[in-house]
């Protein structure tokens, strides 16, 4: 008999380390969702101001929150408002239960079509995921590979619900959308096929001239067509209520003050600040042993490392954002065309925490400030270029080609390369394309646009 010896490196997670990760990176509505049902569980553990506005330490937080709301108004949509203004919130009062999804009115299509349980089974996966506007953006392998199916039962389903009401459901992308209502309206038309299938974007730059030389056809023609693939509806699924009903955003943190000078402020209000039953910890000071007692033991152990955990989580957040703060100092000073390059080491560092923490605990977490509600991520940003050895971000290179044109002479508007120029004279070099491409997502005209 052989013996072998092998050495092999494991990763064991205890379930007070997965326990301690997964509060890390919960949101404060969801801690406090947590520490709800984890007290239905555990009786040792008390919530403290659960929802109790009237006992806010000497209404800080609450004073900064207003503060904030009236200095942005953005922000009156992203958190919950104490005061109850009947004009603003009718917009925010919940759907009657009778209305519909998208996906539930295609599912009510597909339960009585003539098909096999398993093409329905395919058919109600595909419906569970359109997005908002009726597109689907998985592939026929992607959907294949979820199901375990081939590739050809994935394609046959998507073309029986993209055969369903409202038509151009179901489609991938604007071009094939179109192309679904005009084959359910049965017009034939090649120029009208040509148009939706390559010259859309001329379509909305209102080209006409342009696609009726690419085509060769008469302007007419074109005009005509251009009319019909107006009155079509490129977000079939728009008319319909959203899968989950409205949700508010409740910042983890609000950041007030200026010049440079900032304070933090964790929205413990909202928090699940925990402690541990003062009656329980009694039992356990009574004689006997019992398994009561063993019981109440074992519940205050659990107790008490939530609570530590809970700590934990504050202290790390608190550090994290205020590390986040002070780097990003220009961007609360003059607001978003100054946020500079930061990466998640810079705040590890800094905080002294690992890259990995800084990751988790990041996720879905807020802060509001006076130029509104943003996630933590939104701080993180790569260099897009340099300017002087340093890195310079998307928004800014942004911010510095809006401000360029909005200086222009109007009678003379700066070409991409022109700007592009420009901007290499203040030390940022990017391309006259990459000009174009900022320019495009800022929804800025070009020359032709912004000639008077």
């Amino acid at each position: 008999m052989n013996l072998v010896l092998n050495t092999t490196q494991k990763l064991l997670i205890s379930q007070k380390m997965l326990q301690s990760t997964t509060i890390l990176q919960m949101s404060t509505a969801e801690l406090m969702d947590y520490v709800n049902t984890l007290t239905e569980e555990n009786p040792v553990l008390e919530v403290k101001n659960k929802y109790d506005y009237d006992q806010l330490p000497a209404d800080v937080l609450r004073r900064k929150i207003e503060y904030l709301d009236s200095s942005d108004e953005q922000n009156r949509l992203y958190y919950r408002q104490e005061k109850d203004d009947e004009d603003e919130n009718d917009m925010w009062k919940f759907r009657q239960g009778t209305e519909e999804s998208l996906a539930e009115f295609i599912i009510s299509q597909i339960n009585v079509l003539k098909i096999s349980k398993k093409e329905m089974a395919v058919c109600g996966f595909i419906a569970g995921c359109l997005d908002e506007s009726g597109y689907l953006r998985q592939t026929d392998g992607q959907i294949a590979k979820s199901l375990n199916i081939t590739e050809y039962e994935a394609q046959k389903a998507v073309g029986i619900v993209q055969s369903l009401e409202p038509a151009g459901v179901c489609a991938r992308n604007l071009s094939e959308c179109l192309a679904l209502q005009i084959q359910r309206l049965g017009i034939e038309n090649d120029v009208l096929n040509a148009i939706v299938e390559n010259y859309l974007e001329l379509v909305g730059k209102n080209q006409l001239q342009l696609i009726a030389k690419k085509i060769k056809a008469a302007l007419e023609e074109v005009s005509a067509a251009v009319g019909i693939i107006k009155n079509l509806n490129p977000k079939p699924g728009s008319g319909f209520i959203s899968s989950g009903s409205v949700e508010y955003i409740v910042p983890d943190a609000v950041v007030t003050g200026g010049n440079g000078e900032y304070a933090v402020t964790l929205n413990d209000s909202f928090s699940a600040a925990v402690n541990i039953s003062g009656f329980y910890k009694d039992i356990l000071k009574g004689e006997g042993e019992g398994e009561a007692k063993e019981f109440v033991h074992s519940k205050i152990r659990q107790a008490q490392w939530v609570v530590k955990c809970i700590s934990k989580r504050r202290e790390t957040l608190y550090n994290i954002i205020s590390a986040i703060v002070r780097e990003q100092t220009e961007f609360f000073d003059k607001g978003e065309g100054y946020i500079k390059p930061l990466a998640l080491n810079d705040i590890a560092v800094e905080a002294g925490i690992h890259e990995s923490t800084v990751s988790r605990t990041a996720r879905g977490k807020y802060i509001q400030c006076r130029h509104g509600v943003y996630p933590l991520n939104y701080f993180f940003r790569q260099a897009a270029a340099e300017a002087f050895g340093q890195g310079v971000t998307q928004e800014k290179i942004q911010a510095m080609i809006k401000n360029l044109i909005d200086k222009e002479d109007k009678s003379a508007p700066l070409s991409d390369r022109k700007i592009a120029e420009e901007l290499l004279a203040m030390g940022v070099g990017i391309s006259r394309r990459t000009v174009a491409k900022y320019r495009g997502i800022m929804g800025i005209n070009g020359i032709s646009g912004r000639k008077c």
